[in-house]
C-alpha cells in the first residue's frame, strides 16, 4: 500500500512539473526538478511541493492580485464616480436657481 502512494505522489510530482509553465517554477530548471523527483520520489517530491512550486502572480504562496478586483476598488473608477455626482449636483442646484 506505502509503495503505491509514493508511486502515486511521485507521478502527480512529475506530470505537475511538466506541465507547470516555468515562471511558476522556483529554484531549480524543470528538467531538474524532474530528475530530482525521479531519482529520489519521496524527497524529491516533499521538496517539489515545499520549495519548487511557484502560485501564479508572484514568488509568494499565494497569489496576488494584478489590479482591482472590483469597480468599487478601483481609485480612478472611484474618482469618476464622485466628479459625476458633483457634476450633478451642480446641473441641481443651477436649475433650481442657487449658484455655487
Amino acid at each position: 500500500m506505502g509503495i503505491v502512494i509514493v508511486v502515486a505522489v511521485m507521478l502527480y510530482s512529475v506530470f505537475d512539473c511538466a506541465l507547470r509553465p516555468r515562471d511558476q517554477i522556483a529554484a531549480l530548471p524543470k528538467w531538474a526538478w524532474i530528475l530530482a523527483i525521479l531519482l529520489f520520489p519521496v524527497i524529491g517530491a516533499v521538496l517539489w511541493f515545499v520549495i519548487g512550486r511557484r502560485l501564479p502572480g508572484g514568488s509568494g504562496r499565494r497569489p496576488q492580485a494584478q489590479g482591482p478586483l472590483a469597480p468599487d476598488d478601483d481609485p480612478d473608477f472611484l474618482k469618476r464616480i464622485a466628479e459625476d455626482v458633483e457634476q450633478q449636483q451642480r446641473r441641481e442646484r443651477r436649475e433650481r436657481g442657487e449658484f455655487d
